[in-house]
């Protein structure tokens, strides 16, 4: 008796750590990193509802989202502001507990970068700023690729006022280039949003929810 109770206890054992392997598998961790394009920036200065927030959204549902750490993202970052923190290694607290951003973004199963926008948005592109993009966009990536080579998605720019179809193009074939050359997964916004319907003020180059949908379908279709 004291022996198949024994047997019994050990199958169970072995049954427990089992399903919690499997089912600890199946979970993930988003990691969002950018500017307000990230948050879900609206043109009222609060934020909104953003595509990772839906992404979030989706694997909470399907009982699959270990862990999503949005608050690395921050309104107005720049590129060479967030390739700082991340060899600085920063920190942050949420609900009492520290986050390291190189821990998270290696932990992160997909992670998304949506960076430049706020940037680039009213400023005059010149040959020099293009080239100092490539530059610290090239630096940021090559300083993740350290940390992450896992589903790292890298969003385009979008087209704002200032911005032609010629210099919105350059740019994105700058971000393109360089996700690709890292095995990271690229996405063009561009298209996506021109969309009069996904913009609350047409002063503002932030979208809205809608906008922010139809970018989350876009990621959904590549992981």
């Amino acid at each position: 008796m004291k022996k198949k109770l024994l047997i019994i206890t050990i199958l169970g054992t072995i049954l427990s750590i089992a399903i919690y392997f499997y089912t600890k598998s199946d979970e993930i961790t988003i990691t969002a990193l950018g500017d307000g394009l990230a948050l879900g920036m609206t043109p009222y200065n609060i934020e909104g509802y953003s595509f990772n927030d839906y992404l979030s959204a989706d694997y909470k549902a399907n009982h699959q989202l270990r862990n999503y750490l949005s608050e690395f993202a921050s309104l107005n970052k720049t590129i060479k502001e967030l390739t700082y923190e991340i060899k600085d290694n920063k920190e942050i607290i949420i609900k009492n507990e520290k986050y390291e951003i190189q821990r998270a973004i290696n932990e992160a199963n997909i992670l998304t970068i949506a960076i430049g926008m706020d940037e680039l948005a009213n400023k005059k592109i010149t040959k020099q700023v293009i080239k100092d993009f490539e530059a610290n966009f090239k630096e940021l990536l090559n300083t993740i690729k350290i940390l992450n080579t896992k589903k790292v998605v890298v969003l385009s720019l979008y087209k704002t006022k200032n911005m032609d179809e010629l210099t919105i193009s350059r740019l994105n074939a700058i971000i393109r280039d360089l996700t690709l050359s890292n095995n990271f997964i690229y996405i063009d916004i561009n298209n996506i949003l021109n969309n009069d319907a996904y913009y609350l003020d047409k002063n503002s180059f932030y979208i809205n929810y809608l906008g922010h949908k139809a970018i989350y379908n876009e990621i959904k279709k590549v992981i």
